[in-house]
């Protein structure tokens, strides 16, 4: 098996760290990471990931994501609270948060897979109620994460 002469070579470790090295994960599944483990795609390890323009989109909405979450979770400052979620026609969500302390109020539209992540996280900061669908959203969309692997790729 000519395969595994790689493997024996290199050893496990090494050839797993290659493989996703050199792997471009989809945009959902890169949006969910960073949204959940921001520090988990470092610069120098993931450099693809900083030249892709795809990667470049999902980076700037998980920051976006990442701070709407701080705000209705009040790490260090006032808490936000939730006053209204709207599923528009063309599938996005539409949510309200307000921050009653300092006089200000967001609405920021979200697609699905965004909407659902942000559940995801609220409900592990805080176990907030998690809809199943937004669950198995978030589940599918981490597992682009991994290549695909054969042993014929080895």
């Amino acid at each position: 098996m000519p395969w595994l002469r790689g493997i024996k070579r290199c050893g496990w470790r090494k050839l797993i760290e290659s493989r996703m090295s050199q792997h471009v994960p989809g945009a959902e599944a890169l949006l969910c990471a960073l949204v959940l483990a921001p520090n988990s795609y470092s610069r120098n390890r993931f450099f693809a990931l900083f030249t892709d323009p795809k990667a470049t989109r999902a980076r700037r909405r998980a920051s976006k994501l990442r701070g709407i979450i701080r705000q209705l979770l009040g790490d260090g400052s006032p808490r936000a609270e939730l006053t209204g979620e709207q599923l528009l026609e063309d599938g996005q969500v539409l949510i309200r948060y307000q921050v009653k302390e300092i006089g200000y109020a967001r609405t920021v539209a979200l697609s699905a897979i965004e909407a659902s992540v942000l559940k995801y996280a609220l409900h592990r900061a805080e176990g907030a109620p998690l809809d199943p669908a937004d669950r198995e959203r978030v589940e599918v969309a981490l597992q682009g994460l991994t290549p695909p692997f054969t042993p014929d790729s080895a």
